[in-house]
C-alpha cells in the first residue's frame, strides 16, 4: 500500500507502507507559501479517488493583502509520479498578514461535499462573528468549489454562501463520526480554551464571544 504525505514546507511525497521508502516531491503542487504556521496542511482524497484520482490540498497562499488558506486539486497521475490539471478550488477571503491560525483540515462528508476548516488567522478575532467573509468558519463547497444549494446562508445577501458554521478560532483536526457521517473538529482555542464540536449548519461556536479559554497575558475573552 501507498499513503500520501505532506510536509509544510510545501513538499508532498507518497511512502510505500511495504518498502517502507519516501518518494522524492511530487511535482504539479501550486506556489507554498510557508511562514509561521502556514505551508501545504491539509490534504483529502476524493471519495471517487480509485476511478478520477483526484487530490484536494489545503496551504497558505501569499496573495495581495498577504497569505490565506486556499484549497487545490490535482489529478494524481497513474504513475504517481505527478499532479495534473491543477487548479485551485477556493480561497479564504480576505487573506492576512500574519502566519497564524490557517486551519485547513479536509474533509469530504458522506454526501460528497467538501468541509474545509478555516483559522480566525490570530488577529481577526471579531471577524469570526462576521459572516460577510471567511473568517475563523467551517466551509461547505461542491468538488468543483461551487456552493451546494442547501448550505444554511444561500439565500442571505449579507452572507458568504459557503459558509457551513462560524464562530471558530483555529480548528486543525476534523473528521466524521465513523457511525454517524457527521463532522466533528477539534479547536485550538487559547489558554484553556480547546474545544471539541460537532459543527452543525448555520450555528455560531462562539469566539471570541463565548469562550473557556483566557488570553495568554491572563487577560478575560469575552463574555
Amino acid at each position: 500500500g501507498r499513503a500520501l504525505v505532506t510536509e509544510r514546507p510545501g513538499r508532498l511525497k507518497i511512502v510505500n507502507l511495504r518498502t517502507n521508502t519516501l518518494s522524492p516531491p511530487i511535482p504539479g503542487l501550486p506556489p507554498i507559501a510557508a511562514q509561521g504556521q502556514g505551508g501545504l496542511l491539509g490534504l483529502a482524497l476524493d471519495p471517487d479517488f480509485a476511478t478520477n484520482r483526484f487530490v484536494y490540498l489545503c496551504f497558505a497562499e501569499a496573495r495581495d493583502g498577504g497569505v490565506g488558506s486556499s484549497v487545490f486539486r490535482g489529478k494524481l497521475a497513474t504513475n504517481f509520479a505527478a499532479l495534473e490539471e491543477g487548479k485551485v478550488i477556493f480561497r479564504q477571503m480576505p487573506a492576512g498578514n500574519t502566519g497564524r491560525h490557517f486551519g485547513c483540515r479536509l474533509v469530504f462528508g458522506r454526501d460528497g461535499n467538501l468541509f474545509i476548516t478555516l483559522g480566525d488567522r490570530g488577529n481577526m478575532e471579531k471577524e469570526a462573528q462576521n459572516l460577510a467573509n471567511h473568517i475563523g468558519k467551517v466551509i461547505r463547497v461542491t468538488r468543483e468549489g461551487a456552493v451546494p444549494p442547501d448550505n444554511p446562508f444561500v439565500n442571505r445577501p449579507d452572507a458568504r454562501p459557503e459558509i457551513w458554521s462560524y464562530g471558530h478560532r483555529n480548528a486543525q483536526g476534523a473528521t466524521l463520526h465513523p457511525e454517524t457521517g457527521l463532522l466533528y473538529t477539534i479547536e485550538h482555542g487559547a489558554r484553556g480554551g480547546d474545544e471539541i464540536n460537532q459543527p452543525q449548519a448555520g450555528k455560531n461556536y462562539g469566539w471570541p464571544v463565548i469562550t473557556y479559554g483566557i488570553d495568554y497575558s491572563g487577560a478575560k475573552i469575552g463574555e
